[in-house]
């Protein structure tokens, strides 16, 4: 028998008092995520680091938690601090991450720098996932949404420490998809380059807005290879993650969804 779509009772996002975190909730994408989860009334907790929740403007009803990725023990304060808020959450999304700019071969990235790439990308998510995965499994048909790259698919040269990142980014995801299910559901997107200070090398970290002219330099190149003919903005991306996290995507767990206007179709 036909089950009409009604029936299904299904929203494509979270529902309205859902507690979700939001890891790097104030880089250009997490500030627009963080806005429309307020505005559809969840409860939300922003994770980042200092100097960017400083230089950002507070979203009225927010819980800001400063965290630093490259350290166990800062980001096992920022747990427990959201332990201390919640007995249960529905969403953890996680958008922590930057790139070594300028950007360079890997024969001249120092050990230090890709430790510390390798720590707020990758490690960082693992640390998060591990601590508040008991609060996950309480709560409402949860679900993990990383950002990935479409750089882990189709490396560019001169990022390609970035992109081992978020190639393991995306096989952690899969990792947390197998083992907490069937409670915990675990997916990312896989942008592609997306006009915000990322291309300068992350928001909170780099000051310089002509750090970006690496992009700038080749942005018409870029585009002319997009079938969309345009670069992502920040809504490109915050739609899909709010999908994964609803129940529009409820039978998803392990996958990636690529946001590159057709560029990269694996």
């Amino acid at each position: 028998m036909e089950t009409a779509m009604s029936d299904l009772n299904l929203t494509m996002l979270p529902e309205a008092g859902s507690r979700v975190v939001v890891a790097g909730g104030c880089g250009g994408i997490g500030k627009v995520l963080v806005k429309a989860c307020v505005d559809h009334r969840m409860d939300v907790t922003v994770l980042d680091i200092a100097s960017a929740i400083e230089s950002a403007e507070a979203i009225e009803g927010v819980s800001y938690v400063a965290f630093d990725g490259r350290d166990p023990e800062s980001i096992m304060r920022a747990v427990s601090a959201v332990t201390a808020r919640h007995e249960a959450l529905e969403c953890l999304f996680f958008l922590s991450g930057f790139p070594i700019i300028p950007r360079r071969p890997l024969s001249e990235v120092p050990v230090d720098k890709w430790n510390e790439l390798m720590s707020v990308n990758l490690t960082s998510a693992y640390l998060l996932v591990n601590g508040l995965s008991p609060l996950l499994k309480q709560g409402r048909d949860p679900a993990i949404v990383t950002v990935a790259s479409s750089l882990a698919y189709q490396v560019m040269p001169g990022m390609s420490a970035y992109a081992a990142s978020k190639g393991g980014l995306i096989s952690l995801t899969k990792a947390f998809a197998a083992e907490l299910a069937p409670t915990v559901r675990a997916n990312s997107v896989a942008p592609g380059a997306v006009d915000t200070d990322f291309l300068s090398g992350g928001t909170g970290r780099v000051e310089d807005k002509g750090a970006r002219s690496w992009f700038d330099d080749m942005s018409a190149k870029y585009v002319a290879s997009i079938p969309l003919g345009r670069m992502a903005n920040e809504q490109d991306v915050v739609g899909p993650m709010l999908f994964l996290a609803g129940q529009g995507s409820r039978y998803m767990t392990g996958q990636v969804l690529h946001l590159n206007g057709g560029r990269l179709t694996p």
